[in-house]
């Protein structure tokens, strides 16, 4: 009704006006409309409101009754088809959301230097995270394991330079985990170190983005990372499609960090620290580090 009233306004005060009086009225006319769609439509914020709940109640609510569903549906499979398709449908919610209804969505807000650098280290620790699911990154040429014996021309034993693959894809598998609490690398961290990460990653965005409802969204992960945690870790107490011993538990953290900094591991909070930086991909963690730098930057040339 609002926009024509303006279609109505716009077309009569342009009778008869010369072009250059036309092209300001339409361009004050669409700021209005825009100012205007922002204000009294729908609430724009339950696109991003909205997708969420239904993305992280589906998964709570489908993962608690898993049983009664399995007995009621029959068997496990039917089961996975359900939570696969309503998670299927979930995540189309979420894109929709995001890509069609809040793409440069109205209202919108000031992004200072002190946000984008905020933004920088969360993002930073989130794909820090993230990269550590990957191969490791290494050096394309390195020196080779076996030395060469030294000669009457060269009296000293040398190696020779290999190329090799850029990432390593013979994995951590056959690494020995020494720690006492048999802890490793992300799970020194948070029983929960990928769902955490990601939420680093949209916390950052969050931060870093002008449009508040698109703001709203990107805090979708963390949300999903607390809840979802939480339910995980209530349902594994429980013996309920996986373990969460008392020992565990004591020297693990849902939350980032809090597990780490009590000192509840067997090194304490320093030891603990330095050994996770032995285990973690260094490499991989540094060019994470150089892409959420990229982006800070573009962020701040806009």
């Amino acid at each position: 009704m609002l926009r024509r009233s303006f279609s109505c306004l716009l077309a009569r005060s342009l009778n008869g006006a010369p072009p250059t009086r036309r092209r300001a009225f339409c361009a004050a006319a669409a700021g209005n409309v825009a100012a205007a769609d922002a204000v009294t439509a729908p609430s724009v914020l339950r696109w991003a409101v909205l997708p969420w709940s239904f993305f992280i109640g589906e998964n709570v609510i489908l993962s608690h009754n898993r049983s009664s569903l399995i007995d009621y549906l029959g068997d496990e499979e039917r089961y996975h088809m359900l939570y696969n398709g309503v998670s299927t449908v979930a995540c189309v919610s979420l894109g929709f959301g995001y890509f069609y209804r809040l793409h440069s969505a109205l209202p919108l807000r000031p992004v200072s230097a002190l946000a984008i650098g905020a933004s920088f280290v969360l993002q930073a620790l989130g794909l820090a995270g993230l990269s550590q699911t990957l191969p490791r990154v290494q050096t394309p040429f390195a020196p080779s394991e076996a030395v060469l014996p030294a000669t009457r021309t060269d009296p000293k034993p040398t190696r020779q330079w290999v190329v090799r693959c850029p990432m390593d894809f013979r994995g951590e598998a056959n690494k020995e985990v020494t720690n006492p609490d048999g802890l490793h690398g992300l799970h020194r961290v948070s029983r929960h170190p990928l769902l955490w990460s990601l939420a680093f990653v949209g916390l950052g965005a969050a931060l870093a983005v002008p449009s508040v409802p698109q703001a709203v969204w990107l805090c979708g992960p963390a949300l999903m990372a607390l809840l979802g945690g939480a339910h995980i870790d209530f349902r594994h107490r429980r013996q309920l499609g996986g373990t969460l011993t008392a020992e565990e538990e004591r020297v693990t953290s849902h939350l980032p960090f809090v597990a780490m900094a009590s000192g509840a591991h067997a090194e304490g909070a320093l030891g603990s620290a330095r050994a996770l930086f032995d285990e973690l991909k260094a490499e991989n963690a540094a060019i994470a580090t150089l892409v959420a730098a990229r982006w800070a930057l573009g962020r701040g040339r806009r």
